[in-house]
């Protein structure tokens, strides 16, 4: 059984799902994991709910603990959050964004073209919100 090549997904991308899957395996409280990514890239429960195809009372469960994240929620996390940091990434390095690119990215990921635009949202905004903490921050240090 061999595996397609990954033709979209760049090397430091694969780098980013391997430390996720990292810290899902290795932190006792996986369910803690979920929570810090999803509320680094500024998603509640029910937004990451509709991303992940669960309720928000499945997601909270996950968070909290009470429920064993199965090895296809866990791929399906990875891949949603390299997605995500992809798209910030972009977003970080050119004006326009390449659509082109994220969209075969996504669908390499395993995601539609209507759970991109959701994660373009969600990684734009995320992105943005912290431009505008750090524009922030420095200001107050010039002073």
């Amino acid at each position: 059984m061999s595996s397609k090549p990954l033709l979209y997904t760049p090397d430091w991308l694969i780098s980013f799902q391997k430390e996720i899957a990292i810290a899902l395996l290795l932190t006792p409280g996986n369910g803690e994991v979920v929570c810090e990514y999803r509320k680094r890239y500024g998603m509640s429960q029910e937004e990451f709910g509709e991303l992940m195809g669960l309720r928000r009372e499945s997601i909270s469960r996950i968070e909290n603990g009470n429920v064993t994240l199965t090895f296809d929620f866990a791929k399906k996390f990875i891949n949603a959050m390299a997605l995500i940091e992809a798209i910030r990434v972009e977003r970080a390095q050119h004006k326009e964004i390449d659509v082109y690119f994220l969209e075969n990215l996504a669908k390499e990921l395993g995601f539609d073209r209507e759970k991109l635009d959701f994660m373009l949202k969600v990684a734009v905004e995320s992105y943005d919100k912290k431009l505008v903490k750090i524009q922030k921050s420095l200001k107050e240090i010039k002073i």
